[in-house]
């Protein structure tokens, strides 16, 4: 194993426990700080790819991870089930970021053959954790970030 993919296996664990973390106690931060964060690792490594092999799709999944890391990025604003138009957006949001992980890891473990497989099981358990966390604000009465 090569030390850029051990960092990056051991960055990505580490981010998405933390995002496991934050969905289990309910805490908004530390949840979106997890997903904000593991969306960088795909910026850099597509990165550095597009930078030694000059393929275009390596950008649009860059911009898609660029997206995703601007409407994960942590505020201050807090919001509960009472705030009916926050929670729909926050599941419409919920559901981005599982459509590109769940893309990425098909693309990663059906299509490209130059990118370790561990990254596209990341990106599958990430996705668990906001599904993990749709369903249980659709189905909590009380459902509250802290």
């Amino acid at each position: 194993m090569e030390t850029t993919e051990l960092i990056f296996s051991s960055l990505g664990v580490l981010f998405i426990l933390l995002s496991a973390f934050g969905a289990l106690k309910q805490n908004r931060r530390n949840f979106l700080l997890g997903i904000f964060l593991f969306s960088l690792l795909p910026i850099i490594g597509e990165y550095q790819a597009y930078m030694q092999a000059g393929e275009w799709g390596m950008l649009v999944t860059m911009l898609a991870f660029l997206g995703i890391a601007i409407i994960s990025f942590p505020n201050k604003v807090n919001y509960g089930s009472d705030n009916v138009a926050a929670m729909a957006l926050a599941r419409k949001i919920g559901l981005a970021i599982i459509v590109v992980n769940l893309f990425q890891a098909y693309i990663i473990l059906g299509v490209r053959d130059d990118v370790p497989s561990q990254y596209g099981y990341m990106h599958i358990v990430l996705a668990a954790v906001v599904i993990y966390t749709v369903v249980k604000s659709k189905s909590a009465k009380g459902f509250s970030w802290n």
